[in-house]
């Protein structure tokens, strides 16, 4: 197969170029060359801000495409009208955070999306992420129409991950600083959902082989999974002698601890439905999610072979959780 991916040195499209090697496929990036770009030398490397000129595209066919960088819909019209009548399989690279309402079956494939009071804005913010997302749906399918394949992801974790999300959790529980105690979020219970993007990438691959069309959310694992179900397997795999102290979503209300950002992964019982994805459409196309001991050890190991410390830019600081965990026990 003859492949183009649209980023492919960072992250997901990383990982996409890589298995689309191994399974012999011919690969062709397009990326501006600031990330990692000497990454794939046996790959084909156009350079090139999709945001600017696109001429590499020109007189070119591929078989497929994968969109891993489209934020704007401008971004996807203009890859469309290069490519007119010369590409087979197009999928375009969403998020689920394109729904409207994630209760009473808001992230079904065929729920509502987000709806931007301003639809001509490129302004990418928390408020405007999931509706742009969404417009480039819209013209995705406009463009590609039979050919187009929508994949929505949820928080997608392992190794080069940019957003530090999952890896804080890693590292924080492989962290020997004499602090026995980490600090375990509201209860439990509560649901997490998280993918692997080394299983995002054999799914796109297998799909773009198969030129599957249609809207699919992508997250895991296979089989619910709770928060302390995750903490306790990465635990387990990192730092048995640690002692989860479980702390009260009110609690940490009242301190002014975000979720999502000052605890990554973690969301208060208000937005369990995010975490609640339905992924049964993706699996019934061949979706698999790898053990969660596998994806832990994977990014630890990463986490331990980089060059320099990795500024994660999410989590809290050892100081801020050493002094919750302090004010937590006055209260028991």
């Amino acid at each position: 197969m003859n492949l183009l991916i649209l980023g492919g040195t960072r992250f997901l499209g990383r990982h996409v170029v890589e298995q689309a090697l191994t399974r012999g496929h011919h690969v062709t990036l397009m990326h501006r060359g600031r990330g990692a770009p000497q990454l794939f030398p046996e790959a084909e490397h156009l350079i090139a801000d999709r945001d600017g000129d696109l001429t590499v595209l020109d007189h070119r066919e591929w078989d497929a495409v994968v969109d891993t960088s489209a934020y704007v819909p401008r971004q996807v019209r203009a890859v469309e009208a290069k490519l007119a009548g010369r590409v087979g399989h197009y999928h375009l690279v969403s998020s689920i955070s394109a729904y409207a309402d994630f209760e009473n079956g808001g992230s079904q494939e065929a729920a509502a999306l987000q709806v931007l009071a301003d639809p001509s804005t490129e302004a990418i913010t928390g408020d405007t992420y999931g509706a742009l997302k969404a417009l480039c749906e819209q013209a995705a399918q406009a463009a590609f129409g039979e050919r187009c394949l929508i994949s929505r992801p949820g928080l997608i974790v392992g190794p080069f991950d940019p957003t530090g999300r999952f890896t804080w959790w890693v590292q924080r529980l492989a962290r020997k600083d004499g602090i026995g105690d980490v600090l375990a979020p509201g209860s439990p219970d509560s649901p997490v959902q998280f993918i692997d993007v080394r299983d995002i990438a054999a799914w796109t691959l297998l799909q773009a082989e198969r030129g599957t069309a249609g809207v699919f959310n992508l997250n895991g694992p296979t089989d619910p999974l709770s928060m302390g179900e995750f903490l306790q397997a990465g635990r387990a795999a990192l730092r048995p002698s640690a002692n989860l102290l479980w702390v009260d979503e009110s609690f940490l209300a009242a301190q002014s601890v975000a979720a999502w950002s000052d605890l990554p992964v973690w969301l208060p019982s208000s937005s369990f439905a995010m975490h609640r994805t339905p992924t049964a459409k993706a699996q019934a196309t061949g979706l698999t999610c790898r053990p969660l001991m596998e994806t832990l050890l994977d990014t630890h190991a990463w986490c331990q072979a980089a060059q320099e410390p990795l500024r994660l830019g999410v989590g809290l600081t050892a100081e801020r959780e050493a002094s919750l965990l302090a004010a937590w026990r006055e209260r028991l």
